[in-house]
Parts: C-alpha cells; sequence; structure tokens
C-alpha cells in the first residue's frame, strides 16, 4: 500500500485534540500507518501509548521493532506504553468509558510533566469479538470529535473483524464520532472528512454493505 501524500503530510502535523479513526483492511497496512504515526510521535518528543486488540503486546512490540523503532530503549525511557485491551478497554467483561478517559487523562499528565505531548493508539477489535459495541459506540461519542484531553489519537478499526462480526451498521455512526475518517484498500490509502462522505461512499470503497 502506499501512503497518499496528503495523509503522510497529516501524519507529521498531526495535532493535539485531534480524533481520527482508522479502517485497515490487512495488518501490513495498518502497521505502515500507524507505525509511521508512532516513529514520528517519538521523533519529535511525545510520549506514546498503544492499547493491543488485534495482536498481544509482544507481537506489537516485534513488528514495531521490525519498522525501525527502538521498542525496547523507548520503554525504558518511559516514552512508549503497550498494554493489552484488558488493561485499558475491558476490565472483566465490562467497558466503563470514564475509567477509560480517566486512564488517558493520567498517562497524558505523566507525559506532560516531563514535557512531553502525547499521542495514542487504540484497537478496538476486542468490543467486536466479545459483543460489546454498544459500549464502543458510547465511549467513543464520549470522546467527541474534538479531544477535550490534548492528546493526539487514531482509533483503529479492522474491517474484516468488523465484516465477520456482522457489525457493519455501525461504520457510518462512527465515522461521524471523528474528526477524520482513512481507509486503507489495495489502491492506497485516503483520508476524508466525516461530514463529506455518504454510506453508499463507503460502500463503494470498500466493497460491502452498510
Amino acid at each position: 500500500m502506499l501512503i497518499s501524500k496528503e495523509l503522510e503530510s497529516f501524519i507529521h502535523e498531526f495535532k493535539p485534540h485531534n480524533h481520527l479513526i482508522l479502517f485497515y483492511d490487512t495488518l501490513k497496512n495498518k502497521y505502515e500507518i500507524l507505525y509511521q504515526f508512532i516513529a514520528n510521535g517519538l521523533q519529535h518528543g511525545k510520549g506514546t501509548v498503544y492499547i493491543c486488540s488485534d495482536e498481544g503486546p509482544e507481537e506489537v512490540s516485534r513488528e514495531m521493532g521490525s519498522f525501525g523503532i527502538n521498542v525496547e530503549t523507548k520503554v525504558k525511557e518511559g516514552m512508549l506504553l503497550i498494554r493489552n485491551f484488558n488493561e485499558w478497554y475491558i476490565e472483566r467483561g465490562r467497558v466503563e468509558p470514564i475509567k477509560i478517559i480517566t486512564r488517558w487523562n493520567k498517562a497524558f499528565d505523566q507525559f506532560s510533566g516531563r514535557g512531553l505531548g502525547m499521542r495514542v493508539i487504540g484497537e478496538t477489535s476486542c468490543f467486536f469479538r466479545q459483543g460489546l459495541v454498544r459500549e464502543l459506540m458510547r465511549y467513543e461519542y464520549a470522546l467527541h470529535k474534538v479531544l477535550t484531553i490534548p492528546m493526539e489519537a487514531i482509533c483503529a478499526y479492522n474491517l474484516k473483524t468488523i465484516v465477520d462480526t456482522g457489525y457493519t451498521d455501525v461504520i457510518m455512526p462512527l465515522i461521524r464520532a471523528h474528526g477524520k475518517a482513512i481507509f486503507t484498500t489495495e489502491g492506497g490509502s485516503m483520508i476524508f472528512e466525516p461530514e463529506k462522505i455518504e454510506d453508499t461512499d463507503v460502500e463503494k470503497l470498500l466493497d460491502i454493505e452498510i
């Protein structure tokens, strides 16, 4: 997949309070976008929190290393925090948006206390696999399109998981909960304003019914 110049520029110029949604078609394409986002943030003094869902922390760490990120060093420096979804999103089968947002606030306070900004990535497949999509929607809308926390966030959605679990009807409401939407396809990556994309556009783009 080729990252468009528009998306590459957007990643480099990502601003605090930005709340973006990424729909990815393959893990490889996910890595290419998210790890560039992480590498760029670390390079510019931004601590990063990565919440895993497709893979576990060890596999994510290994893939980041393959991308050229010095994971071990950044973790030791306190610049990079990698956690599994059940340490952040879902505890004992429950999703509590206030608790999740409190964790983001605490992480931001820790980074900002050291003069750092904060970039965050949250993978979401766990909500679909565990049938907690309604709870996920509450959480996303509680964050708002423009984040109240001055962090830079990408919420990452696996299209295959969404289709396989039968939740394609939530794609448009999820898009509306974010400031911008990125889609990866075989032809490359594209970034959209939520107000300028319709159901039919997404169906044609992804070749699915929503």
